[in-house]
């Protein structure tokens, strides 16, 4: 028959373990020992902050095994414990879910963001190009000595500037540009020639001074533009791989974390990590500017820690050779048993940390 309630649950668990007691507070059973050990451990509030409901429910249910064992019921109380701890790893799930949701919404958001201004600024660089071919085109040589194409010029010039950001970096130069620009223009009006066509002159070659100490820092913003983008999509293709939780990135390093891919004090790859390990190494082919580092870990507890993560990160360098990964491009870094990235406290968790973590770094 299905239960249906929580409370449902507890009767039953109860008559299976003999039913309840009622001889006053007893010994604390077990379960509720690791329960409230759970409960003080320095991720329950993470996780309470990424879950809350998830964790309210953890929480009613060890109010009600605390009562229970209060009032002497230790059935009960050990049957509230068993089903809080369910709830907590419920609610721990939960959280490294909602977490991992939040990475990659804001990860998307900077994207987007970065997206936009580079489309942004392509266009408006496309209709100056385009300006500026035209201008070109409508001029003739016999016009060069005439003031209005003088004012012209530097007017195209200045229109060059602004498209790389010249009246924000270059700022003193540029403002000094356009009063001369601003000087030819008044002149000219007054019927004064020679002195607009000199004004004009040099409005041009101070605006084309600004273009050319302002294009560097406008290019390398551009570049930086295009290599975010482009390790977004390195982080994303990753992800694809080994799950977003295996994957960290800082927007020039990807880490791909094959965790649990050997067994205890041993250096050969598990089976069951060798198409995951194939397609990193393709992921890396098709990178094939990036620096591709290899870094080795063991559980605690592991003999000879460092030989045994250093023969890991050879054999994980040799596999990827073996897939066509060229050798220049990999470096192998023992770690031993640095940076437990899995609490061992849970012993499910040891043999995760026997693992190594490929980084791909972007030049």
């Amino acid at each position: 028959m299905k239960v249906k309630t929580i409370g449902q649950l507890v009767l039953i668990c109860s008559a299976a373990f003999g039913g309840m007691t009622a001889c006053g507070p007893q010994e604390k059973p077990a379960e509720l020992v690791q329960l409230e050990e759970l409960r003080a451990s320095e991720e329950s509030a993470d996780i309470n902050g990424a879950a809350p409901e998830a964790y309210k429910a953890c929480t009613d249910l060890t109010n009600q095994a605390v009562n229970a064992w209060q009032d002497g019921e230790q059935t009960m109380a050990k049957t509230y414990a068993a089903l809080a701890q369910r709830q907590y790893a419920t609610a721990r799930a939960q959280a490294k879910m909602n977490e991992a949701k939040a990475r990659k919404e804001a990860a998307d958001k900077e994207y987007d963001a970065i997206k936009l201004q580079m489309e942004t600024l392509k266009a408006k660089q496309d209709g100056l190009e385009k300006s500026i071919a035209l201008m070109k085109e409508n001029i003739s040589n016999s016009d060069m000595a005439n003031v209005e194409h003088r004012i012209q010029v530097a007017m195209t010039e200045r229109e060059k500037a602004v498209g790389v950001e010249a009246p924000l970096t270059q700022k003193a130069t540029f403002d000094a540009a356009e009063a001369k620009l601003k000087e030819a223009g008044e002149k000219n009006a007054r019927g004064q020639r020679a002195e607009a066509s000199a004004s004009a002159e040099e409005a041009r070659l101070m605006f084309s001074k600004a273009y050319e100490l302002a294009k560097p820092e406008f290019d390398s913003k551009q570049q930086s533009a295009k290599a975010a983008e482009r390790q977004k999509l390195l982080f994303t293709e990753a992800q694809n791989i080994v799950g977003s939780e295996n994957v960290l990135t800082d927007m020039r390093n990807t880490v791909i974390i094959l965790a649990g891919s050997f067994e205890k004090d041993k250096s050969e790859i598990l089976p069951v990590k060798l198409d995951a390990l194939r397609r990193v190494a393709e992921l890396a082919k098709k990178y094939s500017d990036t620096t591709v580092t290899i870094e080795g870990y063991v559980q605690k507890s592991t003999k000879n820690y460092f030989e045994v993560s250093q023969r890991r990160c050879d054999t994980v360098r040799d596999f990827l050779m073996s897939q066509g990964v060229e050798y220049k491009r990999l470096i192998t870094t023992a770690k031993g048993k640095e940076n437990l990235r899995y609490d061992e406290k849970k012993k499910t968790n040891r043999p995760l940390n026997d693992r190594v973590e490929i980084i791909l770094t972007l030049p």
